[in-house]
């Protein structure tokens, strides 16, 4: 270093050593064209995914399939899994409340919600249960594809979406997504702010198949781990 320079010091980003959380991971088994197939969404061309044929495991900040209104209908997008669009310091992946004004503007406008296709999705079980701290895995026992509601934006010529989440009051979970039933996908998209606000309940336990698994979460294996939670509970697992 010559004389009378100032040192240049390097030092690691704050979020360098920190895990993101094992709730932020999801998973879709199904393709561009098979999800063009099931929503009966006209394909033109490459569509709007871009390069992408197959989005299948999902984490923060990575590309995701997602759909939207466009100028013609429904259509397939990929997006990116932070609404922050990298900004914050932390991937801003789900939102619990649309409450505050920020996501309460953001809502009201139709053409800013979007759909999530999935087929397994993590949780964040409850602290107050015998599984604290641990994340679970979950699909719906009727419903091999589901859909959870979202919001997304532009930001810096990219788009970004979050996922829109329920806090649980007595089942093994604190929160889960937002799960839109398939009646329910046109409401969501199109409706007005009583409409939308009213989808923004729980799903009912009965209909939802729990697979324990340690954090970080293991990618999901595909089984049907019918009555996970409470078999451990039976068997005293702590």
């Amino acid at each position: 270093m010559a004389l009378g320079e100032r040192p240049v010091i390097v030092v690691p980003h704050p979020m360098a050593s920190m895990v993101l959380p094992s709730t932020d991971r999801a998973t879709l088994d199904r393709t561009a064209s098979e999800l063009c197939r099931d929503f009966s969404i006209a394909q033109s061309g490459q569509g709007s995914w871009g390069a992408w044929s197959r989005l299948q495991d999902l984490h923060a900040g990575d590309p995701a399939f997602i759909l939207r209104q466009g100028g013609t209908g429904l259509v397939l997008d990929n997006q990116r899994w932070d609404i922050s669009g990298g900004e914050a310091c932390w991937p801003t992946t789900q939102i619990l409340s649309l409450s505050l004004p920020w996501w309460r503007r953001l809502a009201e406008r139709p053409a800013q919600r979007c759909l999530i296709p999935l087929t397994a999705a993590c949780v964040a079980l409850s602290p107050s249960g015998v599984r604290s701290g641990r994340a679970a895995w979950f699909t719906l026992a009727d419903a091999p594809l589901f859909t959870v509601a979202g919001l997304w934006r532009d930001h810096g010529g990219a788009r970004c979406f979050a996922m829109l989440g329920c806090v649980s009051g007595h089942a093994p979970w604190s929160s889960l997504p937002m799960i839109v039933a398939p009646e329910d996908r046109a409401r969501w998209l199109d409706g007005d702010w009583d409409d939308i606000s009213a989808l923004q309940a729980g799903w009912s336990p009965e209909r939802i198949r729990i697979r324990l698994s340690d954090a970080p979460s293991a990618p999901y294996d595909g089984t049907h781990p019918i009555g996970a939670w409470q078999q451990d509970r039976a068997m005293g697992v702590r």
